[in-house]
C-alpha cells in the first residue's frame, strides 16, 4: 500500500501500474479514519495484483480530480477509471461486501476475474 502525498503522485502511480484502487479520505474525520483502516484490511487480500493507494485529503495537495465528496474509492485499469464508490455504510461487513461486488463487476466488465489476477476478494 502506498500513501500518496499529492494527487500528482497518485496519477503517476495510476499510469505506471495495471490495476490501482485509490481511496481518498480526510483523516481529521472519524469516517475518514474508518475508510483508511478498511483500505488497510482490503490491501492484505488484493496486493500486489491490485495496488492500493491512500490519499489523505487533510494533508494532500488539493486537486479538482480528488472531488468534493469524501470519502471515495476509485478503481483504475490501465490508467482508466472503471469504478467509483462514494458513500459508505460504516459497517465493516456491509462496506466490504459492497466494495467486493463493485470491484468484481468492474473487473468482469474488462474481461478479468479475480482468479486470473491471482487475488482473493474474500476480504
Amino acid at each position: 500500500m502506498i500513501d500518496a502525498k499529492t494527487w500528482s503522485d497518485a496519477e503517476r502511480i495510476i499510469r505506471e501500474n495495471k490495476i490501482v484502487l485509490v481511496g481518498v479520505f480526510d483523516s481529521t474525520n472519524p469516517m475518514g479514519r474508518y475508510i483508511s483502516s478498511l483500505l488497510d484490511d482490503i490491501s492484505y487480500y488484493v496486493e500486489p495484483a491490485i495496488l492500493v493507494v491512500k490519499i489523505d485529503a487533510a494533508s494532500a495537495e488539493r486537486s479538482p480530480s480528488l472531488g468534493d465528496t469524501l470519502p471515495r474509492l476509485r478503481l483504475y485499469y490501465k490508467g482508466e477509471q472503471i469504478w467509483e464508490q462514494i458513500g459508505f455504510f460504516f459497517n465493516p461487513m456491509s462496506d466490504k461486501h459492497a466494495i467486493r461486488r463493485g470491484i468484481l463487476y468492474a473487473l468482469r466488465s474488462r474481461g478479468l476475474t479475480p482468479r486470473s489476477l491471482g487475488i482473493s476478494l474474500r476480504f
